[in-house]
């Protein structure tokens, strides 16, 4: 009896032993496969709203983005404080524009934490247009109006994303390649039928939309010196039915009589790709105007 009792006890044991070895095993594999298909959440900051909508046309709804500024003077009058590198030390990504449309990135992003966070500047890789002024030259900040500028800064920001979300590069590859389809199909419709622009002589009276001339592929003859655009049209011996003259929408002009095409560098509640379209119909449409009269 006892032999059976004793046996009946190793028995019990190893029985025990089993589910101690093999139990956790099964455990630990059901907590990892749930941590395998959790989706990674990332938390974006941007800028401004123009970068803000170019994240959300990549990432949609998956992340959480937020922005900084509406308005260009906002960013450039802004002061950063303690509580603004905290802010942005505790998100994954911070995106910025590199350049003079915020003034304060650099040092700001000196301060940051960036054990977690990733910083991209939108703008690396795009050819920088140089422009005059008092004080020497000076890069052009207004990429934004810019086809080819949209497109790096969208890749940019792409790329980044997948970088720190590698599982799901295939949606923000797919959602890169629709709204560059979307844009440049929209903006060749736009230039159908036109004729050559060879034809027309532009002046510009200002350097705030120089990366859309570039696209455009036209080199405007620029109002400098308090000169007027009757004195650049007798200067250069233009036809005056043939001159064309471009301006950001908050450059003042004060002659009157000629063709002007009024466009934005910049709109704080606008869509990136909105701007550069609308800008384009502008352009377009009045050429369609004098070729049909």
């Amino acid at each position: 009896m006892k032999k059976l009792t004793f046996g009946m006890l190793f028995i019990t044991f190893l029985l025990f032993l089993g589910l101690g070895t093999f139990s956790n095993p099964m455990i630990a594999n059901t907590v990892d496969t749930t941590d395998a298909q959790r989706d990674l959440y990332l938390n974006i900051i941007t800028c401004n709203k123009p970068q803000y909508e170019m994240v959300k046309s990549i990432v949609g709804d998956k992340h959480n983005v937020e922005y900084m500024f509406l308005t260009e003077k906002e960013s450039k009058d802004f002061i950063f404080n303690d509580e603004t590198i905290n802010n942005i030390s505790n998100m994954d990504l911070f995106f910025y524009s590199g350049n003079d449309f915020e003034p304060w990135s650099g040092k700001l992003i000196n301060k940051l934490n960036k054990s977690n966070l990733g910083t991209i500047d939108i703008s690396r890789g795009i050819r920088v247009i140089q422009q005059q002024t008092d004080n020497g030259n000076k890069e052009n900040i207004y990429f934004y109006p810019g086809l080819e500028e949209y497109k790096i800064v969208l890749y940019n920001i792409k790329s980044a994303i997948q970088d720190k979300d590698p599982k799901n590069r295939t949606l923000y590859e797919e959602n890169y390649n629709k709204v560059i389809e979307n844009i440049d199909k929209k903006i060749n419709k736009m230039k159908e039928n036109k004729k050559d622009l060879a034809q027309y002589k532009f002046i510009s009276l200002d350097d705030k939309l120089d990366y859309f001339y570039r696209g455009i592929g036209i080199s405007p003859i620029k109002v400098t010196n308090n000169k007027t655009i009757e004195s650049v049209i007798k200067d250069n011996k233009l036809d005056p039915t043939k001159v064309i003259v471009l301006k950001d929408r908050e450059t003042p002009m004060t002659e009157v009589g000629y063709k002007v095409v009024t466009l934005d560098r910049y709109d704080g509640n606008s869509d990136v790709q909105d701007l550069i379209e609308k800008n384009y119909k502008s352009f377009y449409d009045l050429i369609e105007l004098n070729e049909n009269k």
